[in-house]
């Protein structure tokens, strides 16, 4: 069993850089939840669903352009990804990905900077 998480999309296999800060969480789904006659709560609930969130910080400005570049086709789009998860397995689920951030160094009045990390999380659909 490979251990590289990667994400899947179009059949095309793409390797997921390292990130420096990996932070998988197990969201717990209510369809609804109510008191019953008794006062006991009853609730209906869902499958659980994944989220990862990732953190990267890379050397060089082309390393940053390049991931921040592929992140940004899949910002429309569902996708597969394998990712370990706290379990001590490696997981697959169909995800979304959320919002991408990006911090830019040294830039002050308007003076150049460099892009050095970026975030994002994907979350299963």
């Amino acid at each position: 069993m490979s251990i590289q998480p990667t994400i899947t999309y179009n059949s095309v296999v793409t390797n997921i850089p390292a990130p420096t800060v990996l932070e998988v969480t197990v969201n717990p789904q209510q369809k609804s939840a109510e008191r019953n006659g008794n006062g006991r709560l009853v609730r209906d609930t869902l499958p659980d669903k994944w989220s990862v969130k990732c953190e990267w910080e890379f050397g060089t400005p082309e390393e940053f352009y390049s991931w921040f570049s592929f992140l940004k086709t899949l910002t429309r789009v569902d996708f597969d990804v394998y990712f370990p998860a706290p379990t001590g397995n490696m997981e697959t689920a169909t995800m979304y990905i959320s919002p991408i951030s990006a911090k830019l160094l040294n830039y002050s009045r308007g003076t150049s900077g460099w892009w050095k990390t970026l975030t994002c999380s994907f979350v299963e659909v």
